[in-house]
């Protein structure tokens, strides 16, 4: 009798080990994906094919030497640095990488998943060990093992499939929406730095002027042999010139800082930049030429929205896939109702196919077809909301540039004023007809007029860059079309 029980308790322990070793597998594995490396960082655009070719190959000759220290950035230069490192596009590339994965998983959804079960028992008592028509293997130990599956609902996967490679369309689109605003912000930054910069090279000259009128009324009180109010004057206006100088220089210092945290670079590195390099690509944008409506249908708000009504369809199949049973198929020893199982004869295995579906839903589906119709409408209303909102950016982009370049040509003919009234004084001065302060006066007054008109020049290109990334110009210069490259 001991014998026989050491046996029973020799097999359990054999079983529970089995199932040791099966669930330290399973650990392993946990483990094993907490220590495996992360995927390694991929370039979004190498898997964009509407890229202009022309384009990926400057983007390709510039990312060797983004990092030369010797290097000096264009705006193009600029854009590629920030597509490669800037923070503000990493949840927006990282929201990519997950629906091209949630894509991936939603493809292997066709196939059905097949599961197997491990059952280990034994008696915990022996009360019918005396029984004449006990089974033959009463009080052993028993291994049963089963399998199953549950079949997709091919509808729903299919849809769901449809819906993710819709989903990884659309994550690709915003994600470029992302990169286009970050070139708008670019282009911002570099028309504001160049013009701050051409502001200090015109108020280089003030200090000078400012002290060659000091130096004037400093002769005149050394004649007179007294002290007047001009060169108090004259002081104060020199303190003035090199403080506005000095403070040029540090909003030109924080215009490249702010630069450098766009394009993701430390602020205390060094950074280079052509300021004017994105002038000429202001210059030749007319907005006049180009149709809203055109326009329209080229921008990523259009195809996004366009992508919701379309993934709204595909909500309402999915919805109506809902009623479509569950299909489960079964393989294991649990006998159906009126098969027979002697109580001495060999346990039969069994397969079993089983639908399930609910006789009485009490509505779920429906109100779940229902929302689904409801969230297509709602899509519908804001892509009409967003194409009238387009075409009152557009009309009001329009507007500010011509405001713009009214108040230039205003601007320029009081700098052309100025500049005509420094020469009379300058002629005058020289011929003996006007004293130096005189001169000064008109110099201070042309170089302030000439602030102005930088000033003005700048108002009109950011002006012509809100239009032109309005009209998704800006952005299809360095991306291309975005239908083209999603659908």
């Amino acid at each position: 009798m001991k014998a026989k029980q050491k046996k029973r308790l020799v097999r359990f322990a054999a079983a529970a080990l089995a199932c040791a070793l099966l669930g330290s597998v399973g650990c392993a594995s946990n483990k094993a994906g907490i220590d495996s490396p992360q995927l390694p960082a991929k370039h979004w655009l190498d898997e964009a094919p509407g890229v202009p070719v022309s384009q990926k190959a400057k983007l390709e000759a510039a990312i060797p030497n983004l990092y030369d220290p010797a290097k000096t950035f264009s705006f193009e230069d600029c854009v590629f640095l920030t597509i490669q490192q800037s923070p503000l596009l990493v949840n927006s590339a990282v929201e990519l990488e997950i629906q091209r994965l949630a894509r991936t998983s939603a493809a292997w959804k066709y196939l059905p998943e097949p599961r197997m079960s491990i059952t280990v028992s034994n008696n915990l008592t022996r009360y019918n060990k005396n029984e004449p028509d006990k089974p033959k293997h009463y009080g052993q130990t028993q291994y049963d093992i089963g399998f199953s599956t549950a079949f997709p609902n091919p509808l729903r996967t299919y849809f769901e499939h449809s819906a993710q490679e819709l989903m990884a369309n659309l994550a690709l689109s915003s994600h470029r929406k992302a990169v286009g605003e970050a070139i708008y912000k670019i282009a911002t930054a570099y028309t504001e730095l160049d013009a701050r910069r051409r502001i200090n090279d015109v108020m280089k000259s003030l200090p000078d002027q400012s002290q060659s009128s000091l130096d004037y009324w400093k002769q005149v009180e050394a004649v007179d042999g007294r002290q007047g109010v001009q060169r108090n004057v004259a002081e104060q206006q020199l303190k003035e010139a090199e403080l506005a100088l000095e403070k040029g220089k540090m909003q030109e210092t924080m215009l490249l800082t702010q630069l450098k945290i766009l394009a993701g670079v430390d602020p205390r590195q060094r950074l280079a930049v052509d300021s004017g390099s994105v002038r000429p690509l202001i210059q030749s944008f007319d907005g006049r030429r180009l149709n809203w409506e055109d326009r329209w249908g080229q921008t990523e708000d259009q195809f996004l929205l366009r992508g919701q009504i379309k993934l709204a369809d595909y909500n309402i199949m999915i919805a109506w896939a809902e009623y479509i049973p569950n299909m489960t198929l079964e393989l294991n020893r649990t006998p159906s109702s009126g098969q027979y199982q002697p109580a001495n004869g060999e346990t039969d295995s069994f397969l079993h196919l089983r639908f399930d579906f609910p006789l009485i839903d009490w509505g779920r589906r429906y109100r779940g077809v229902q929302t689904a119709r409801m969230q297509k409408a709602q899509a519908f209303h804001k892509q009409a909301n967003a194409r009238t909102d387009y075409s009152n950016q557009w009309l009001q982009a329009e507007q500010q540039v011509a405001l713009a370049e009214t108040n230039m040509r205003l601007v320029k003919v009081r700098f052309q004023t100025a500049e005509m009234r420094f020469r009379e004084a300058e002629i005058s001065f020289n011929e003996g007809l006007a004293p130096l302060p005189t001169v000064s006066g008109a110099h201070e007054a042309m170089i302030n007029a000439q602030v102005a008109l930088i000033e003005a020049e700048k108002e009109l290109e950011l002006a012509k860059l809100q239009w032109m990334f309005v009209s998704g110009m800006l952005q299809e210069y360095f991306l291309g079309q975005p239908a083209k490259e999603v659908e």
